[in-house]
């Protein structure tokens, strides 16, 4: 199974568009976005994602993303979105996805060995590493851009256990 991840779109119209072209392109089964969409308009722009993958579009809430209710009603038309965290198993694979744990935590989670794959955005720094007991933790990087001059996402193959870094 192929799953896209974004984090901290930050309601960058252009990059969203192109996230959802090149996701539509790649055959994903699912798509979860870890956070700071920011407003709740962004649905228009997540509206162009395939149908498939708009059955199985899941979000976390992020740190600056403004008012939760009217966000969950809009984007809830299409995201599943959860709350402050995602559990949920996907292809077999046990998934923890959140916004913005920090790297003990992160750790932690890891070491625990209670999940396949982490998830996480807020620091827009990108991360695709493999722990010693196999355990994936990836952070997407910012689509937005606006931090680090890169817009990335993450496609993560549950077969293979890794994931790869899309920049737009």
């Amino acid at each position: 199974m192929k799953i896209a991840v974004i984090s901290d779109s930050h309601d960058h119209k252009k990059n969203i568009l192109k996230a959802v072209s090149k996701i539509n392109k790649k055959n994903v089964d699912a798509l979860i976005h870890c956070g700071d969409y920011i407003s709740a308009f962004v649905v228009r722009w997540f509206d162009g994602l395939n149908e498939n993958i708009k059955e199985r579009f899941f979000g976390v809430y992020g740190n600056n993303d403004g008012d939760r209710v009217f966000l969950k009603q809009n984007l809830g038309q299409i995201c599943d979105l959860v709350g402050m965290e995602l559990i949920s198993e996907f292809d077999g694979k046990k998934i923890f996805a959140a916004h913005m744990p920090n790297q003990e935590t992160v750790d932690a989670i890891a070491s625990s060995g209670k999940f396949d794959i982490i998830l996480f955005g807020h620091t827009h720094a990108l991360m695709n590493k493999r722990y010693e007991n196999g355990v994936l933790v990836v952070n997407p990087g910012e689509l937005c851009g606006y931090l680090t001059g890169r817009a990335t996402f993450a496609i993560v193959d549950t077969n293979k256990m890794q994931a790869e870094i899309i920049e737009l």
